[in-house]
Order: C-alpha cells, then structure tokens, then sequence
C-alpha cells in the first residue's frame, strides 16, 4: 500500500505525496514547469505522444493553471533517490467525475532519463499510482490508450496485467484489480526490497 502525505495539500483537487516501491510521486509545482517542458518537447518522449507539437512557455503555464482548477485529475514528478526521473498523471475517464470518485481512471507516464526507461525502477510509479487508484480511490479500473507502434509501452504495461481491449493506429487496454494482482506479485517484491545504497 501506497504511504500517503497529504500535509502538502492546499486545494481540494491537490494531489497527495505518495511514496513506495523505492520512487517518490510528489505534486507538480510552478518550479517544475520549465523541466517538464523540456522534457516533453524532447523528440524521445514526444514520438509516443498522440500530440508531438512543440509546448511554449506560454502554453506549459496555460496548461499549469488549468489542472490547478480541474478536480478531475492530478499529476506529479517521478523521484528516484531525490533525483526528478519522469512525470506522471492521473484523470478521470468519465466526464463530471472527480479523481476522487472516478470509476474509471486514465493513468499516463513517462521516464525522462534514459537510465531508468529500460530498468525494473519504471515499474516504480506505475505500482505506486496502481496501487493508489485501486485501494485509495476505489476505481474499478484503469484504462489507457498507446500508440500501435510502442512496442516497448504495450509489453511494459501488459507485463502490469492490463489486456488489449481495441486495436486500430491507438490501442486501448485496460486492467481491472484482479489481474493486476496476478500480474504485479513478482514486481512488487522486487521493488519492495530495500535498495543497494
């Protein structure tokens, strides 16, 4: 289960700090604006956006007042060892649902570093807000849609138990509690271990 902070939170639609499997996912702030902007618009993380348009300074802070407003979804930064590593969002699938009481939720991330893209540590965030979706928020399930041609992202996230639902140029998966707990068990221990410092 996911350890959960909540004392950073100023708004309703504030997203908790949440900690486990060895990487932190803290709120965005104003101070991380420029980075995510970055690290968006690099083409390794672009190419698998359903958008791969360029973000100005302009739009990221446009972008940024407007999910402080909107209660159906958070987002946060990856942490791994106090370093940021990747970004990572939760909305709700259904209109006029909040993220608190989203039956379905919409999950998105990405690794920035390219340390991490390929390693066991980008399982990290997704356990964690898998976890947190399922046993603090109570959704049924998880939705997502990806690219036909990321490869690397349909294995990642089957290896989590999600199934194909529809296939076409998007692809849209799904993975209800059950199956993320057949699918999770070895990862979770793996990450659950105390790392080599």
């Amino acid at each position: 289960m996911p350890d959960i902070n909540n004392t950073n939170s100023t708004q309703a639609n504030k997203a908790a700090t949440l900690k486990g499997y060895q990487v932190t996912l803290r709120p965005i702030g104003e101070d991380d604006l420029e980075r995510l902007r970055q690290w968006r618009n690099d083409p390794s993380v672009s190419q698998f956006m359903l958008s791969q348009a360029d973000i100005s300074k302009e739009q990221q802070q446009a972008w940024f007042k407007k999910i402080q407003r909107d209660t159906s979804q958070q987002h946060f930064i990856i942490e791994y060892k106090e370093r940021a590593i990747g970004s990572l969002n939760i909305k709700a699938r259904l209109v006029g649902e909040t993220i608190e009481n989203a039956t379905v939720i919409e999950p998105g991330l990405y690794i920035s570093d390219p340390t991490y893209r390929n390693n066991i540590v980008a399982f990290s965030p997704s356990l964690l807000i898998i976890d947190y979706c399922f046993e603090q928020l109570g959704c049924q399930k998880l939705v997502a849609v990806v690219k036909s041609d990321n490869h690397a992202a349909l294995k990642y996230n089957q290896k989590l138990g999600y199934k194909i639902v529809k296939q076409g140029d998007l692809i849209e998966i799904e993975l209800n509690f059950d199956d993320y707990q057949a699918h999770s068990k070895t990862l979770k221990s793996l990450l659950s271990r105390t790392p080599r410092t």
